[in-house]
């Protein structure tokens, strides 16, 4: 009998965020299943792609704008808490 094994699950195993256990019968699933291991194809492809689409942004200096927007939010609510 197959067991279905949802996207959700196959996309966890291409990003390696599974536990043993589970990571093991996916394996089990992708060495025995044409269908679950195109889509494991199509999942690795894809993380790879948009990786590298994004690394040029993830590279670039944080805005000063959105520091000093994050620090004065840090302030706000740390007054906040901080009144009786």
């Amino acid at each position: 009998m197959i067991v279905p094994h949802p996207d959700e699950l196959i996309m966890a195993f291409a990003d390696d965020e599974l536990d043993a256990r589970q990571a093991l019968r996916v394996r089990h699933a992708v060495d025995n299943d044409d269908a679950i291991r195109a889509k494991l194809e199509v999942f690795l492809c894809t993380r790879t792609l948009l990786s590298h689409a994004f690394d040029a942004v993830l590279d670039e200096p944080i805005p000063e704008r959105l520091e000093r927007a994050v620090r004065n939010g840090a302030r706000k609510r740390r007054s906040r808490r901080e009144r009786p």
